[in-house]
C-alpha cells in the first residue's frame, strides 16, 4: 500500500487550527495522565523521567511501537469517538472531510483515503491521541491496572513485575491493537529486563530505546559517592548519529571567511536545543558529540590559519587556548565537565 504526506492548504491549516482550539479543551481533560505526546503541559522529557523512575520499581518492560499508526487509524472507530465528545455539526463535517480527503501518490495519481489521519495536519495529533485513548490507554487502565505505562503518540512502554506478566501483557496488547486495526511493529517491540546491580538474572534483552533515549545498565554514583550499576536513560546511538550528520552538514571547514564568534552564533541554537533535551538525563553521554564538534572546529582552524595547517597537535592546542580565553563562546564549552545526571 502506498502512503503520502498530505500537505494541507493554507485555508485548511487555518481551519484545522480553529478546530483544534475548539476541541482541545473538551478532549484533553479526558486523556490519560501518562499520555505525553502533543498535549499542553506534557512533554517527551516527562515521559522519560517517569519511565526512569518506574524502571527502578518494576523489573520488566514491554516496549512496543505501532507500525504506520497515523496511516492505519480506522475512520469509523475514530469518528465514533469524535461524535461521542464533540456535538458541533460543522466541526464533525470538517473532521470527516479532512480524514477522507484524497492524497496524491509519487506518480501523481489521486487516491481516496480509506484509513489514517493526514500527517502534516494541525488537527491530526489530537485525533491520534483520541483514537489511542480508547484503543490503548483506557483499555490498559481497565485490563491491566497493575501495569503502569507511558505513551507518546504511537510509541509506548509498559512496566511489569514478572516475565510471565510481561509476556501476557505483550500478547494482550498485540491482540487489542489488531482489534482496532493496528499492528504491533515486530522489530521495534520486545520484552526487556531492567538489569541493575541488584537484579542479577540473565536475559537476552536488557535495554530499550524510547523517545531518543536508550535505557540500559549504567554506572552511577550514589549519594554516598560510591559507584554502582543502575538502569538509566541516556541519549541513544541513533540520536547521536543523527546529530553528527547535522554537524557535518554545517560544513564548518568550508566557512573559513567566518570568525569563531560567527560560527558560535550559527551553531549555538541547535546545540542548545540538543543539550536541553538529551542533556536532561545522564549528561556525560553527550560528551562524544561535543568532542566531534570540537574536531570539526579544529579542522576549520587548520584551513583558516596557515600556521595550523598540517599540524593537528597545534590545532588542539589552539582549541584549548580558545576554551580558556572564551569558555562560554560555544554552548558545549560551557557544559562539558558537568557531572553525570
Amino acid at each position: 500500500m502506498q502512503f503520502a504526506l498530505t500537505v494541507p492548504t493554507v485555508s485548511d491549516r487555518v481551519a484545522q487550527s480553529v478546530v483544534k482550539l475548539m476541541i482541545e479543551p473538551t478532549l484533553d481533560p479526558i486523556f490519560h495522565d501518562d499520555s505525553y505526546g502533543y498535549r499542553p503541559g506534557k512533554s517527551a522529557k516527562q515521559a522519560i523521567a517517569v519511565t526512569r523512575t518506574r524502571c527502578w520499581k518494576y523489573d520488566w518492560v514491554v516496549e512496543f511501537d505501532i507500525k504506520a499508526a497515523f496511516d492505519q487509524i480506522d475512520h469509523a472507530l475514530l469518528l465514533k469517538a469524535v461524535r461521542h465528545h464533540i456535538k458541533e455539526g460543522w466541526i464533525l463535517l470538517y473532521i470527516e472531510r479532512w480524514l477522507t480527503a484524497p492524497f496524491e501518490t509519487a506518480e501523481g495519481a489521486s487516491l481516496p483515503r480509506m484509513r489514517g489521519t493526514p500527517q502534516g495536519g494541525v488537527v491530526s495529533p489530537i485525533l491520534m491521541n483520541l483514537f489511542m485513548h480508547y484503543a490503548f490507554d483506557s483499555w490498559m487502565q481497565r485490563t491491566w491496572p497493575q501495569s503502569p505505562f507511558a505513551r507518546y503518540a504511537d510509541d509506548a512502554v509498559v512496566h511489569c513485575r514478572s516475565l510471565a506478566q510481561a509476556q501476557a501483557v505483550m500478547q494482550a496488547i498485540e491482540v487489542r491493537l489488531a482489534e482496532c486495526g493496528l499492528t504491533m511493529h515486530p522489530e521495534k517491540s520486545k520484552i526487556v529486563y531492567c538489569k541493575d546491580g541488584k537484579r542479577t538474572g540473565t536475559y537476552p534483552n536488557v535495554q530499550f530505546t524510547f523517545l531518543g533515549f536508550t535505557f540500559r545498565p549504567r554506572r552511577a554514583l550514589s549519594k554516598h559517592r560510591r559507584l554502582f550499576t543502575s538502569f538509566l536513560p541516556a541519549v541513544s546511538n541513533d540520536a547521536l548519529k543523527r546529530m553528527r550528520q547535522v554537524v557535518r552538514s554545517w560544513r564548518m571547514h568550508r566557512r573559513t571567511p567566518a570568525t569563531l564568534d560567527e560560527l558560535a552564533q550559527q551553531c549555538n541554537t541547535t546545540i542548545q536545543g540538543w543539550w536541553n533535551y538529551y542533556g536532561a538525563f545522564y549528561r556525560t553521554a553527550m560528551h562524544s558529540l561535543f568532542g566531534y564538534i570540537d574536531l570539526r572546529l579544529m579542522r576549520w582552524a587548520r584551513r583558516k590559519y596557515k600556521g595550523l595547517r598540517q599540524h593537528k597537535r597545534r590545532s588542539a592546542e589552539w582549541l584549548r587556548k580558545m576554551k580558556r580565553v572564551h569558555p562560554r563562546l560555544f554552548v558545549h564549552w560551557r557544559v562539558v565537565g558537568v557531572a553525570v545526571g
